[in-house]
């Protein structure tokens, strides 16, 4: 494998789960999350400290993050999902791969994670705690710009905004998703994937572009407190286009 010129963003997956207990006492949300370190001198608790956060944690990957000489040949696109646990001291541990697109990525994705310098804990009541996180990892080469997912739009039956219930879920199961071009045009979906989080569980599942029965599964799991993420590649003009949605379930 090797460094290319290559467009590689991350953002960390936004958490709203409910903070509770699970068997290993892991959270998924607490009352300060964990910082990415080189921030120290910003206040905890504020917005600034947060941005500041997450921009280190992006240059630290576009830094260290290599794209592998097998998918790169393959031209091989998209989003890696991955997971880890930053526990009381800070260490990242736990490192699970979510969701693959093959070539090596999923390998690059989680060397990137154990190669993570140690974080500020997060705290509960003031105390540190061992904290899940989701981050999803954007692959994409040195010839697709940085906005051209942009124009690109993904809808599922008439699901609106940010926020669903679990009833429009199911009530769009038999819908197809689509996946609208900048004209407007409806674009063949290579790879659909439906993932649901919730109390540090993740259920995900693929498919070629249908809303089999196994994505379904996923969709019927949503319950109150969950996410549901809606993630979708499509190819334009020889290279893939990854495009996603992500609901909070509130009822």
């Amino acid at each position: 494998m090797r460094k290319t010129a290559a467009t590689i963003q991350a953002l960390l997956l936004c958490l709203t789960l409910a903070a509770q207990y699970a068997s290993d006492s892991i959270f998924t949300h607490v009352d300060q999350m964990p910082y990415f370190m080189g921030c120290e001198a910003l206040r905890s608790g504020t917005e600034e400290k947060r941005k500041c956060a997450d921009q280190e944690m992006v240059r630290f990957i576009s830094r260290h993050l290599v794209y592998p000489d097998s998918a790169i040949t393959m031209g091989i696109q998209g989003t890696v999902y991955v997971s880890f646990v930053v526990d009381e001291a800070g260490k990242v541990q736990r490192p699970n791969l979510l969701i693959d697109i093959g070539g090596g990525c999923g390998a690059a994705a989680l060397d990137v994670i154990r190669e993570m310098p140690d974080w500020e804990p997060g705290l509960r009541y003031g105390h540190p705690v061992k904290v899940k996180l989701n981050l999803p990892i954007q692959f994409f080469l040195k010839n697709i710009e940085k906005d051209v997912a942009e124009p690109y739009s993904l809808t599922w039956g008439d699901l609106k905004g940010q926020d669903a219930t679990r009833q429009e879920l199911l009530k769009n199961l038999e819908n197809a998703v689509t996946v609208r071009g900048p004209e407007g045009d409806n674009r063949h979906i290579a790879e659909l994937s439906f993932l649901y989080e919730k109390n540090g569980k993740t259920a995900v599942a693929k498919s070629h572009g249908e809303v089999n029965e196994e994505l379904k599964k996923i969709a019927r799991k949503a319950k109150k407190g969950g996410r549901f993420t809606i993630s979708a590649s499509t190819l334009d003009k020889g290279q893939f286009i990854s495009v996603s949605r992500s609901f909070e379930i509130i009822q």
